[in-house]
Order: structure tokens, then sequence, then C-alpha cells
């Protein structure tokens, strides 16, 4: 059995969101891979992942044979491959063969019908493209648009905290789900979208990866009611192997304190082993005397 696995959720955890990772992430990463397997659970999919996450993976120090992608909240899965040099997939789930087709698409019309209300009701945000995507095992609606810059997301994050615009469809959403009699799971993605997928497949499906590790931490900064970090988050917390980070400084010092754990850790088993050795050499010699 493996030891240690530490899962990060990506945006506003390891990187501000949508951002590319910093120097200090990469080269705090990269001590924690010393003590513990390093996952990332993220509602993105892999396109995202790589991309934000560029220069850790390219990175001359990373040893990628400790590092483990588990994008769509880990409904998808992938290790490096050094015969390939890119990431292989090992799992898939698929969301539209769960629900069905027809169910599906009675549901993204209703979602695009929001989209239209919000435009309307608020016009002076600017909405690029790319409001839904379809990712295999979970659907982004991001209603400013995933093409978004770094102004217009930061004008939708704004006036999605002063009218609570998520918090309304969400509610709105999950009414829809009702009436479809559609078993699924809607979240805040991020700081500007809602992921939405079947019931159960939220960052828990992740555990069904895990089963060789003896100790899963976990890091992630929407751990509140609505967040998609916090079914993950009540699963491992009362074990104090779940944290709720606020910014990418913050997570660096949750690090911190994991690799302190680990040492611990470490240093008790040894001493505990040290104490089974001699108590079985001294038996060996007690029953040699007899």
């Amino acid at each position: 059995m493996k030891q240690h696995i530490c899962l990060f959720d990506m945006d506003g955890t390891l990187t501000e969101p949508r951002e590319a990772i910093d120097q200090k992430m990469i080269e705090t990463l990269q001590t924690l891979s010393g003590y513990s397997e390093v996952g990332i659970v993220t509602g993105s999919d892999l396109d995202y992942v790589k991309q934000q996450c560029e220069k850790l993976f390219l990175h001359p120090e990373t040893n990628l044979n400790r590092f483990l992608l588990f994008p769509c909240n880990g409904t998808k899965s992938y290790e490096w491959s050094f015969d390939l040099f890119d990431w292989e997939e090992k799992t898939n789930a698929n969301m539209i063969d769960n629900l069905g087709q027809e169910k599906y698409n009675r549901i993204l019309q209703s979602l695009y019908s929001y989209q239209l209300m919000i435009v309307l009701a608020f016009p002076q945000l600017s909405y690029t493209g790319t409001f839904f995507q379809y990712r295999g095992s979970m659907l982004n609606w991001c209603p400013v648009g995933r093409s978004a810059g770094h102004e217009e997301r930061k004008s939708w994050v704004d006036a999605d905290h002063e009218y609570k615009i998520r918090d309304y469809w969400i509610d709105e959403i999950k009414k829809l789900f009702v009436k479809e009699e559609a078993e699924l799971t809607v979240a805040m993605g991020g700081s500007t979208s809602f992921d939405i997928y079947p019931d159960g497949w939220d960052k828990t499906y992740v555990m069904n990866h895990l089963d060789q590790y003896s100790t899963v931490y976990f890091v992630g900064d929407r751990c509140q009611e609505g967040g998609n970090d916090k079914a993950l988050y009540d699963l491992l917390v009362d074990d104090e192997l779940a944290f709720e980070t606020h910014n990418t400084e913050q997570t660096i010092e949750i690090i911190s304190k994991i690799i302190g754990n680990i040492k611990n850790k470490v240093e008790k088993d040894d001493d505990e082993n040290t104490k089974l050795f001699w108590l079985i050499l001294r038996g060996i010699k007690e029953v040699a005397e007899k």
C-alpha cells in the first residue's frame, strides 16, 4: 500500500482563477512530492489543467511520476506516460449516457433560456463566448463566458457578490432538476460558473481511484455550502485531513503543515518499528537462553 497522496483543487487553491501557476507554488509542490504523491482534482477538464500548470509539468525538477490528474471532479483520471510524453487517460465517465440524451437536451434548453435572462438582467456586464462546455462527465455553465478576460471576469465576480446572481440561479436549477426528475447536482465552479453532474459525481468521486493510499489529504477553496469542494472537504475534515484555503499563499502555508504532519508520522512509525524490532530480538534471545 502506498503511503500518502495530497489532493488539491486548482483555481483559487494552486492558481489564481484561470491563471498560470507561479514559481513559488511550483517549488512548494516539488518539495511536497518528495513526501507525498500529488493529485489535482478540479471541475475543469484536462486542457485547462495542462494550460494552467504547464510550467509545473515542464519544469526539469518536477518528478511527474509523483503527480496524478483528476479533471471533471475526478470522473476522469490521468497518469504521466513517458512513452507518450503526455498524460494518459485511465478512466472516464459519461454524463449523457447516465442521464439520457433526451433529458439532457431538455435541461440544456432551459439553461440556455436562463443565460438569456442573465444577459437581459445585467446588460452592463461584458459577455464573451463558450457559455456552456460539455466535459463528458459534467456540464459547465459560465454566464460571463469561458472566453472572458481578466477584466470581464472581475466585473462578473463583483456583480455576483453584490446581487448573489449564482445563489439565485442555483435554486432555479435545482427546481429544474425536480421538474425533470433528473438525479443531478449543481455546484458553484470557481468564481464564475456552475458545475452540473449526476448525483454522487462530486469531488468525492476521486476516492474511487485511491484505495491504495493509507492517507488522503485535500486542500480546496470552495468548501462552504454550494461550493464544489465541499463534499470532499466534509468527507475528510473530521480526520483532520482536509483544509480550506482562501488564496494561494495560504495554500503554501497549509502544504508546509502537511509536510510537517507526514514527517512526524514517519518518525513515529520509525520509533514504533524500532521498538518492535528490539522486542522481537529480546524475545528471540530469551527463547535461546531457555
